[in-house]
């Protein structure tokens, strides 16, 4: 059996601990020259990373992406009350991508294709995605490994949900009790438009409580890399375990947390921690993260 890579890199600079992270985790030799690559960052509101992308990651992760093709476009959606391209701004990555030559959309200027599937069983009203996803190569998302206050966690499979217009998100439960179930449900089958070919995850640093835009904050230094969504979200929960959160995550396997349930109950990713090649370099906590990783 071909496992999947996971690599989980700390260096000296962002720019280090990226590249080596995505050499651990296979290259980038599946992205051939002239293909059109989409970056999605976090932009979901303006706060200060980690409760956004940071510039420092985005421009980086267009550096290392520029060495394959120069067809790259940067778009996000951020919340429904917020203007994308102003929260861009804001947070410093618009500056970033448009400085590296790059251009920058909101999915708001682009039409959207409804999804519409049998196995849509949490959203009864379906939800619609933005067509630039039809006209792409390759989708690379960056995500931040973080907690959040009322999904427990976002990062790769949440990711989704940024992908969706504003009156489907009107369909999540925010803020309602007992319904992490339905919740993590909604998030995996987000996914079944189109899984991102490459995740590239900051957790530099990371939230361990509250989240998405505050909470309390640790500094693991650390840049994670896969081809595979439930594998990144996998690490990321066994990072946050590391590092001590909330009880949500603390005290249940990270393969029984609802998203990641329901993610390989859809087939998106792996099914267990056999399938899965951790390549560490230089990483303190590693064999925290691996005993976490191999729970059930």
């Amino acid at each position: 059996m071909q496992k999947v890579k996971v690599g989980i890199a700390k260096c000296s600079s962002v720019e280090e601990s990226l590249r080596k992270a995505a050499e651990l985790a296979g290259g980038l030799n599946f992205i051939k020259n002239d293909e059109r690559v989409l970056i999605k960052p976090n932009a979901n509101t303006a706060d200060e990373h980690p409760g956004s992308t940071s510039p420092e990651f985005l421009r980086n992760s267009i550096r290392l992406l520029k060495e394959k093709t120069n067809k790259i476009v940067v778009g996000e959606k951020s919340m429904a009350s917020l203007n994308t391209i102003s929260v861009l701004k804001e947070t410093g990555m618009y500056d970033a991508a448009i400085n590296e030559g790059v251009d920058v959309v909101s999915f708001d200027d682009y039409g959207w294709k409804k999804i519409a599937r049998k196995d849509l069983t949490a959203w009864p009203f379906g939800f619609s995605v933005p067509k630039i996803l039809d006209e792409i190569d390759h989708y690379v998302h960056l995500c931040i490994a973080k907690t959040h206050w009322t999904a427990t966690f976002t990062m790769a499979l949440k990711g989704a949900i940024g992908l969706t217009r504003n009156e489907d998100r009107m369909q999540l439960p925010h803020g309602m009790h007992n319904n992490d179930k339905l919740f993590g449900a909604m998030i995996a089958e987000a996914n079944l438009a189109r899984k991102p070919d490459l995740i590239l995850m900051d957790a530099t640093k990371c939230f361990v409580t509250d989240g998405p835009n505050i909470g309390t904050l640790k500094k693991p230094g650390i840049v994670i890399a896969t081809k595979d969504i439930i594998a990144n979200d996998i690490v990321g929960l066994a990072l946050l375990k590391s590092l001590g959160t909330i009880p949500k995550i603390q005290n249940k396997s990270v393969w029984q947390q609802p998203q990641i349930k329901k993610a390989v109950e859809l087939n998106l990713g792996v099914k267990g921690p056999q399938e899965i090649e951790l390549r560490f370099h230089n990483v303190e906590i590693e064999d925290d993260i691996e005993k976490f990783v191999l729970e059930n």
